[in-house]
């Protein structure tokens, strides 16, 4: 699993520089409204060098900022700005799973047939975060939650990628003072002189369970950068589903547009069967070379998950059509999502021998009679735009 940390340092803050941008020159701490007086919401980066951060008391802080200009909260705000970035993100990935305001995890394991590279994600998350809201944005990418925050935090441009086969390197020097264990067990590894996670990556995963039990596989996992088993959910109600590819080659002829369709309808497929959702309707857009568009939307005839019913009624669709010009990018969208158990098929097909059986009455049929007097009843997709059922006879 591949995921992704949008992160937005000292985003209280960043909020109120939009306000005021002279506050960018001084040292800033957000404090709680005056019921919550006693606690940091956040601070200028100047001052968390200075070693503040966030629900430190103030009576402790102050020596630390005792020149600093104090604003008061304003949560709502705040909320209402976070609510609007994440809505924003959702038009990339709906696995989103907010941390804290200005950070949330998002699940981007399937969305590189979207785009070219996990590096491209990251760009088109900064750029739209700068462009829309004008804040500094942060993204890492890992195979962890732990991982990907980690490499946002530190990353000394926008973006940082860990590729897979990296961690280890990347992990072995941070230090435990990062880590979400329990303070008792953050004393005992400095105790054993154990302050980073190269150095407990050196010990075997049976020498920490042995020492520190349940944390002590936590530790382990992190030390070693082992992914994450649980997947992010979707945090909004799903209406339909996506899939894009931008072609390497401009395609134009059926077979080119089948073989394009194949790769997006097994996405498509895959992320249906995660959810345990069928479709009723296909929507098809071309993004041609003539700067046009082509769209057709087709009605299956049941709630389908299945590529190859997809493909058939696209394909029957697609028949006789002409386009203006060779296709540049290629989406389908899955429309009317109902809830989808699968089907049992060919439960009662294992009959030894029924095949053959069949051939045998054929040939004597139509050997005593000069044709076959039977037809087998078959589906015609007609490439109606209604959702119904048209049938021919054919022989069996």
């Amino acid at each position: 699993m591949r995921i992704t940390c949008f992160y937005i340092p000292h985003f209280y803050c960043q909020i109120e520089y939009l306000k005021d941008p002279s506050l960018r020159k001084k040292p800033v701490v957000i404090i709680g409204m005056p019921e919550e007086r006693g606690f940091i919401m956040d601070c200028s980066a100047e001052l968390a060098q200075r070693g503040i951060v966030p629900s430190m008391p103030l009576k402790d802080a102050y020596h630390l900022c005792y020149d600093a200009t104090p604003i008061l909260a304003r949560r709502k705000e705040y909320g209402i700005i976070w609510e609007e970035v994440l809505s924003s993100i959702a038009g990339i990935t709906l696995r989103l799973e907010p941390k804290e305001a200005g950070t949330v995890f998002l699940d981007i394991t399937r969305l590189p047939g979207m785009f070219k590279s996990e590096e491209q994600i990251a760009r088109a998350l900064t750029g739209m975060v700068a462009e829309k809201f004008r804040l500094d944005v942060k993204v890492g990418i890992g195979n962890s939650r732990f991982l990907s925050y980690e490499a946002a935090s530190s990353a000394s441009a926008d973006t940082l990628v860990v590729a897979p086969g990296m961690e280890r390197g990347f992990l072995s020097s941070i230090g435990i003072d990062r880590l979400p264990v329990p303070e008792d067990i953050r004393e005992r590894l400095y105790l054993l002189g154990l302050d980073s996670l190269g150095r407990i990556g050196a010990f075997t995963f049976s020498a920490l369970t042995s020492q520190f039990g349940s944390t002590g596989k936590k530790l382990w996992e992190m030390a070693n950068g082992a992914g994450d088993r649980d997947r992010i959910p979707c945090a909004f109600s799903i209406t339909d589903i996506d899939r894009e590819m931008v072609c390497e080659n401009p395609v134009y002829s059926q077979q080119e547009i089948k073989a394009a369709l194949l790769d997006l309808l097994d996405g498509l497929c895959l992320e249906l069967e995660e959810l345990g959702k069928a479709c009723r309707t296909i929507k098809l857009i071309f993004d041609l070379e003539s700067r046009t568009f082509f769209e057709k939307e087709f009605f299956m005839h049941g709630p389908t998950a299945h590529k190859d019913d997809m493909l058939r009624r696209i394909m029957a669709g697609l028949e006789g059509i002409e386009l203006a010009s060779p296709v540049r990018i290629m989406s389908v969208r899955a429309g009317a999502l109902v809830n989808y158990g699968g089907k049992q098929e060919k439960l009662f097909r294992n009959h030894t021998g029924i095949e053959k059986s069949m051939k045998d009455i054929r040939g004597f049929l139509k050997t005593k009679y000069g044709s076959m007097p039977l037809a087998r009843v078959v589906r015609n997709d007609s490439g109606t735009l209604l959702p119904d059922d048209r049938f021919i006879f054919v022989e069996p």
